[in-house]
C-alpha cells in the first residue's frame, strides 16, 4: 500500500516537473519567438529607413533613344544614354508577355511580389555555399533591383529589395509592374526594353513578334551576354527551347488560350535574325552634333534629358552620303596631284626644320612637323618624333593617304617629314608615353547644300573624316577670295550707278600703299564690262568698284545677307581679305537664288517628345528682303557668265542653268566654288587647317569645283528650267566693246539685262563711218 502510494507520489512529482519543464520550454520558446520577431521587426524597421520612394508609372522616365530622321523620315542616327524606346502594354503582344512569364515568373499574377518558398531555398543554398545572396527573384523584385537599388549582392540590399517589392505590389497593379519590367530590362548588345530588342534582333516592331521570336527574346535577360543569339546561337536556342517547354508544361494551368500547335510550330522553326544595322555615325556626325546642340538650346538644359524625342530634319540622307563621298573623292584626287600619298621619301632639305628636342607637351588639334623614326608592321603603326616627343600614327585610320595598303615600314622612309596633329587622347597620355597623332598630309574641306526656297540644309559635311570633330562647314573661318566679289557687285548694282554693261578700267592703282594685282598675271585689259570682269574674276575691277561704293556699304550689305563673321571695312575686302564661314557665305548666295529674300538656314523641322507631343521650337529670325527680285536677278545673270564664259566653265557639265563663282585666296590657301541652279545651292571649300598653300596650280576651279559638280549631279533632279525673270528687268541689245546700245544691223551685238530705267541712253558709233581725208590717204598709199 505504502509502495503504491509512494509510486503515485513519485509519478505526481514527475508529472508536475514535466509540466513545469513544458511551461518553461514554452516560455523560453515564447521569449525566443518574441525576441526573433522583435529582432526581425527591428531589422525590418532599421532597413526600412531611408528606402527610396516607390514610383508610379507616371513617374517612369528612363533614358530613351532620341531618333534623328531625314526629310523623308529615314533614320540618320540616334542619340542615347541607353538604347530604349518605351512602349505601352497594349503594344506588347500576348505571345511575348506569356514567354516572359514562362521564362522568369509564371506565378507573377498570383503572388504578392515575393516567392517565399524560393526565398527560403535560396537562403539555405546561400548559407550552405557561403556565397553572396542570390536567386529567388520575382519580376517585381527584379524591377526593384534595377530601378530603385544598386546591383551589389549583400544581405542588406536583399532585405531592402524584399521590403520594396511588397510596397511596389501595394502601390502598382500587376500590369503596371510588368510594363516597367518589359521596358526597363536589358536584352544585350546595348538594347534595353522589348521594343529595342525586337528592332535589333528581328528588325521589326515589338507588336509584330511571333511566338518563336518572342520566346527567344524572353530568354535573354537571364544572361544577355552568354545567351546572345548573335554570339552564342546554340546557347540562345537552348534557352528558347526551355521557354517553350515551360509554356507547354504550364499552358493548361496558366494560359489555356495558347494552343499546343502554336508552341509546336514555334519549336519546329528556328527564328531568322536580322542583320545588325551598322553604326550610322559615318554618314552625318556633323548633323548629329548640331542636332544635339540645338536640342540642348531648345530644352534649356545641358543634356537632352531622358530622351525619347523624334527629331525631323531637313537633311536628305542619300544626298548627305553623296556629298561626303564627293568631298573625299575630290580631296583624294588633290592628294594624288600634289603627291600627298604614300610612299614618302626622306628629303634632306626639309629634315633640318625638325629639331631633336622640343619644349612643352604636344597640344591636341595643333599641327606639327614630325620626323619618321621607325615602323611597327605588326601593329600597323608609323613611329614618329614631333617636337621632341615620341609619337605614332595608326595607318589603319589613314587609308586616304595609303590607297595601296602599304605596310608601315614601306609607308615612309626613316627621316621623312610628315605633318601631324595630336589626337585628343594625347592630353591624357603619360609624359614618357608615345603620343597618338593623326596625319595631316593632305587638305581638308567642307560642303553645304541648301534649298534656297526654304533654307533647309539638305547636306552638310565638315571634313573628310566621319567623326565628331572640327566641323569646318560652320566653324572654320577662311578667306573667301573671289567668291566675295558678287557681294561687292550686288552693292554696285543696287546703287543704280552700275549695270552689267558698265565699263570699269582694269589698270594698276595704289590704295594706301597697297598695290593689288590680277590673279597670276600682270596683264591689264583696259575698260572692261562689269559682267566680263566678274566672269574672268578680274581683281582690279572689283577693287575699283569697292573703292567707289565704299567698304562700309559692302560690310553693311554682307551683314544683311547673314554674314556674321567680323569683316574689316577695307578696300582689300573686295578680294575676300576677311575670313567668313562656309555656311554663312553659301546662305548669302542662297539669298541671290531666292530673289533677294534672306532667311536663316534651317536644320530641324520638328521635334516630338516621347509621348508624340510636339515640342515648341523657338521662332527663327523673320525672313526679309535685302534686295529687290530684279536686283538679285542681275547678280544671278552675271554669275551665269562665270560658268558660260569664265573661270567656272567646268560647271557647264551639269547640263543645267548654273550661276556660281570660283574663289582662291592668296597663295592658294583656300579654294572655293559656290553655285546654284534655280532650286539648289551648294558651296564647297578646300584648304589646310593650318593655312598652308594647297600647291602649284591649285585653286577654286581645280580643287573645289569638281567636288561641287559631283554633289550637284546628285542633288539637281527633275526637269531642267531656267532662272525666272522677275518684273523690273529690261533686255536690250548692246555693243560688247562700249557697253552702249547697239546700232541697227550690228553683227556682234549681244543681249544684256538691266534694271528698268537703267538702259544706256547712247548708241555705239558705226565703225564704217570714215571721213573723206582718211579715205583719200588710204587710196594713195595703195598705189604702187
Amino acid at each position: 500500500m505504502a509502495d503504491t502510494h509512494g509510486k503515485a507520489s513519485a509519478r505526481g512529482r514527475d508529472g508536475w516537473a514535466r509540466r513545469i519543464s513544458v511551461r518553461r520550454a514554452a516560455l523560453v520558446a515564447a521569449l525566443v519567438g518574441v525576441a526573433v520577431v522583435s529582432a526581425l521587426a527591428g531589422t525590418l524597421i532599421y532597413y526600412a529607413r531611408g528606402l527610396p520612394e516607390v514610383p508610379s508609372v507616371a513617374d517612369y522616365r528612363p533614358p530613351q533613344l532620341t531618333r534623328v530622321l531625314d526629310r523623308n523620315d529615314r533614320l540618320i542616327d540616334e542619340l542615347f544614354v541607353e538604347r530604349r524606346t518605351v512602349v505601352p502594354m497594349e503594344r506588347v503582344p500576348r505571345v511575348l508577355v506569356l514567354s516572359v512569364l514562362a521564362a522568369e515568373d509564371a506565378d507573377f499574377y498570383r503572388h504578392e511580389g515575393l516567392d517565399y518558398l524560393g526565398i527560403v531555398r535560396a537562403v539555405i543554398r546561400n548559407l550552405v555555399s557561403d556565397r553572396a545572396p542570390q536567386g529567388a527573384s520575382t519580376i517585381t523584385q527584379q524591377i526593384v533591383k534595377n530601378l530603385l537599388l544598386t546591383p551589389e549582392r549583400t544581405y542588406a540590399r536583399k532585405i531592402r529589395e524584399l521590403l520594396l517589392a511588397r510596397r511596389l505590389e501595394q502601390k502598382l497593379s500587376k500590369d503596371d509592374i510588368l510594363f516597367l519590367y518589359l521596358n526597363h530590362i536589358y536584352f544585350g548588345h546595348g538594347r534595353y526594353g522589348v521594343a529595342e530588342a525586337a528592332r535589333y534582333y528581328f528588325g521589326c516592331a515589338v507588336d509584330e513578334l511571333t511566338l518563336a521570336q518572342a520566346s527567344l527574346i524572353a530568354g535573354l535577360p537571364q544572361a544577355p551576354g552568354r545567351l546572345s543569339p548573335l554570339k552564342h546561337p546554340a546557347a540562345a536556342r537552348k534557352r528558347q527551347l526551355y521557354v517553350l517547354e515551360q509554356l507547354e508544361r504550364k499552358r493548361a494551368e496558366y494560359w489555356p488560350d495558347l494552343s499546343p500547335e502554336q508552341i509546336r510550330q514555334a519549336r519546329a522553326h528556328p527564328v531568322e535574325l536580322s542583320r545588325p544595322v551598322p553604326a550610322r555615325t559615318e554618314t552625318a556626325p556633323e548633323i548629329m552634333s548640331m542636332v544635339r546642340s540645338e536640342l540642348q538650346r531648345v530644352l534649356g538644359r545641358e543634356e537632352t534629358g531622358p530622351g525619347g524625342y523624334t527629331v525631323r530634319t531637313t537633311i536628305d540622307l542619300e544626298l548627305q552620303r553623296e556629298a561626303r563621298a564627293a568631298l573625299l573623292r575630290g580631296l583624294t584626287a588633290l592628294d594624288k596631284r600634289q603627291r600627298w600619298r604614300a610612299p614618302f621619301a626622306a628629303k634632306k632639305s626639309r629634315k633640318a626644320r625638325v629639331k631633336s628636342k622640343g619644349s612643352g607637351e604636344l597640344r591636341a588639334g595643333a599641327s606639327y612637323d614630325a620626323r619618321v623614326t621607325g615602323a611597327d608592321d605588326e601593329e600597323g603603326r608609323l613611329l614618329l618624333e614631333a617636337g621632341g616627343h615620341a609619337a605614332y600614327a595608326d595607318l589603319a585610320q589613314h587609308g586616304r593617304y595609303n590607297p595601296g595598303g602599304l605596310r608601315a615600314s614601306a609607308f615612309a622612309d626613316i627621316g621623312a617629314l610628315l605633318r601631324v596633329s595630336p589626337l585628343p587622347a594625347a592630353g591624357s597620355a603619360q609624359q614618357d608615353a608615345a603620343v597618338p597623332v593623326r596625319l595631316q598630309l593632305g587638305p581638308e574641306g567642307a560642303a553645304i547644300v541648301v534649298d534656297p526656297r526654304t533654307r533647309g540644309v539638305l547636306a552638310l559635311v565638315g571634313g573628310s573624316e566621319a567623326s565628331y570633330g572640327f566641323n569646318r562647314a560652320v566653324q572654320a573661318l577662311r578667306q573667301p577670295g573671289s567668291t566675295f566679289k558678287p557681294i561687292v557687285y550686288a552693292v554696285a548694282l543696287r546703287s543704280g550707278r552700275y549695270t552689267p554693261a558698265s565699263l570699269v578700267v582694269d589698270a594698276p592703282e595704289v590704295y594706301d600703299q597697297w598695290r593689288p594685282r590680277n590673279h597670276e598675271t600682270w596683264s591689264y585689259r583696259g575698260a572692261v564690262r562689269l559682267r566680263d570682269a566678274l566672269a574672268r574674276s578680274i581683281n582690279l575691277v572689283a577693287v575699283r568698284v569697292m573703292s567707289e561704293v565704299t567698304p562700309a556699304a559692302v560690310v553693311q550689305f554682307a551683314g544683311e545677307l547673314g554674314i556674321r563673321s567680323e569683316l574689316e571695312p577695307t578696300i582689300a575686302l573686295a578680294l575676300g581679305a576677311s575670313a567668313v564661314r562656309p555656311l554663312e557665305l553659301t546662305n548669302a548666295y542662297a539669298t541671290f537664288a531666292a530673289g533677294g529674300r534672306w532667311q536663316p538656314v534651317r536644320l530641324i523641322r520638328s521635334v516630338n517628345d516621347a509621348s508624340g507631343a510636339p515640342v515648341t521650337l523657338p521662332a527663327p529670325p523673320a525672313a526679309r528682303s535685302v534686295m529687290s527680285a530684279a536686283e538679285a536677278y542681275l547678280v544671278t545673270s552675271m554669275l551665269t557668265s562665270v560658268v558660260q564664259d569664265g573661270t567656272g566653265a567646268a560647271a557647264k557639265r551639269l547640263g543645267r542653268p548654273v550661276a556660281g563663282k570660283t574663289g582662291t585666296s592668296n597663295d592658294a590657301r583656300d579654294a572655293w566654288f559656290i553655285g546654284y541652279t534655280p532650286s539648289i545651292v551648294a558651296g564647297v571649300w578646300v584648304g589646310f587647317d593650318d593655312n598652308r598653300p594647297l600647291g602649284r596650280r591649285e585653286g577654286g576651279a581645280r580643287s573645289a569645283l569638281p567636288i561641287w559638280l559631283d554633289i550637284m549631279k546628285a542633288a539637281a533632279k527633275g526637269p531642267v528650267v531656267g532662272f525666272p525673270v522677275p518684273a523690273g528687268i529690261t533686255t536690250a541689245r548692246i555693243d560688247p566693246q562700249s557697253g552702249l546700245l547697239a546700232y541697227a544691223g550690228m553683227k556682234n551685238a549681244i543681249d544684256e539685262v538691266f534694271l528698268a530705267g537703267t538702259v544706256p541712253a547712247q548708241t555705239a558709233r558705226r565703225p564704217d563711218v570714215v571721213d573723206a581725208n582718211t579715205f583719200i590717204m588710204e587710196q594713195f598709199r595703195s598705189v604702187p
